[in-house]
């Protein structure tokens, strides 16, 4: 009886250092929400210089058109309009690949960089958003236009416009539509993933500083 009870002992006591060995401490839990932050920063810098790079490359290329094809006017002035309307983009991602690359990811300053970076991307989301819907429709009218005058050869200084309103009504209305949908996607694929990692993050943290 005394070898049984010294063996539930031992038992017991194995089992309870087993148990404290393999215990995940807060600091290993910040550690790991620490390594989550920085993958979501690592993927969205990358984002972002995706963003930069589709700005830069519509700028040069309709720069390029506005020099380059003569004798159109209208064509130009529309060349000169896109590249307008991308340069704040380009300044706007510019500036927030500067901030994300700023970072110092540790487990001291955990808090602040995920509350900047959720408040951030929650900014980015609504502005990217709300602004490329008010574009998508012009967007596809000058892809229209832009086919007129690149495939088709057309001089679109002396198109007939009172037959080409209600194409580019339709091109408004289809843009709306598609650019809508397309957004939605493209958003929570670029950046609404990460935002919501992060606030997952967010969390788990709060409940880590509460339960200490």
């Amino acid at each position: 009886m005394m070898k049984l009870d010294s063996l539930k002992d031992t038992w017991k006591a194995y089992a309870a250092q087993t148990a404290a060995a393999n215990q995940v401490t807060e600091h290993q839990i910040a550690g790991f929400l620490k390594a989550r932050t920085e993958n979501a920063v690592t993927k969205l810098k990358r984002n972002i210089y995706f963003e930069l790079a589709v700005q830069a490359s519509t700028v040069l290329l309709f720069g390029a058109g506005a020099i380059w094809i003569k004798g159109d006017t209208a064509f130009q002035a529309l060349c000169v309009v896109v590249m307008m309307v991308c340069l704040p983009f380009l300044g706007y991602f510019w500036a927030r690949l500067s901030y994300v690359k700023s970072l110092n990811v540790t487990t001291e300053n955990l808090r602040a960089t995920l509350r900047n970076l959720i408040e951030m991307l929650t900014g980015l989301t609504r502005l990217y958003f709300w602004t490329n819907m008010l574009l998508a429709p012009l967007g596809l009218a000058v892809g229209q236009l832009a086919y007129l005058k690149l495939a088709k050869g057309i001089n679109i200084s002396h198109l007939p416009w009172d037959q080409m309103y209600p194409r580019l009504t339709l091109g408004f209305v289809i843009g709306a539509v598609l650019g809508y949908l397309f957004l939605k996607w493209y958003i929570r694929k670029m950046f609404g993933n990460h935002l919501k990692s992060l606030k997952a993050a967010y969390c788990e943290l709060e409940s880590l500083e509460a339960a200490a």
